[in-house]
């Protein structure tokens, strides 16, 4: 450190310096967020495809399930139909019964075919309905998420203009800041974040809230030497 250092001229500045520095962290730990918050953004939008997918999933297993059992009933109704026409060949009378009698049970299970394909097409119907209110929905979110997406680009170049602005004023008044002061106050800063110089409030050190020894508190009340705080290490300033 030279000799025939305004201690307090150099206190003040540091304390301006600490301003920006405070701001330059906020800002900065701010930015951070941001890649956070679009992921966020596209996460949520990802569900909101999911769910078209499910839809879509769910309505071509019904319409699946619905071709196979008419497929199923058409063949029924084959049988049927062969069955008829052998009814005329059948001589028997206990044979042409066991064949009605094969018939009705397949035309049983033609009815019941048909009642599920009923069944099924008013859930197709359903899940069609789905399908188009889910896809209404993720075009609104779509664009939601795209005019969120440009908010936060937009804040973040507001944000990185800032920041350039405070790096200027931070270079220009830490040049007329002792180097050997600065030093120490920039190392402090990058162990302790967001604030290397603290206040002594009554008899304590403001940033870690411990007491202070009297002889250190009277050190930072005559500003002839840069004084620190034993606890937490920052450096320390009395306000007059």
């Amino acid at each position: 450190m030279a000799e025939n250092i305004d201690i307090t001229e150099q206190i003040n500045k540091l304390i301006q310096l600490q301003q920006i520095d405070t701001e330059i962290f906020d800002l900065r730990s701010k930015k951070e967020t941001y890649p956070a918050r679009t992921k966020e953004i596209d996460d949520s939008l990802e569900e909101k495809k999911e769910g078209i997918k499910n839809t879509e999933e769910e309505l071509k297993r019904l319409q699946v399930s619905k071709n196979e059992k008419e497929a199923d009933m058409q063949a029924k109704e084959g049988q049927i139909a062969k069955h008829q026409a052998e009814l005329y060949q059948i001589k028997n009378n206990k044979e042409y019964q066991a064949l009605q009698q094969e018939i009705d049970s397949i035309r049983a299970d033609v009815s019941l075919l048909e009642e599920e394909i009923i069944g099924l097409l008013d859930e197709i119907e359903a899940a069609q309905a789905r399908c188009e209110m889910e896809k209404k929905i993720f075009e609104k979110e779509k664009q939601k998420t795209a005019e969120e997406k440009e908010s936060i680009k937009a804040e973040e170049k507001k944000l990185s203009e800032r920041l350039n602005d405070f790096a200027s004023r931070r270079t220009e008044l830490a040049g007329a800041i002792d180097r050997d002061i600065l030093g120490q106050y920039e190392r402090i800063l990058k162990n302790r974040g967001r604030i290397a110089l603290s206040r002594v409030n009554g008899e304590c050190c403001g940033g870690c809230n411990m007491q202070l020894r009297p002889q250190i508190i009277n050190e930072a009340k005559l500003k002839k030497n840069i004084v620190f705080c034993e606890n937490c290490a920052r450096m320390l300033y009395a306000e007059d």
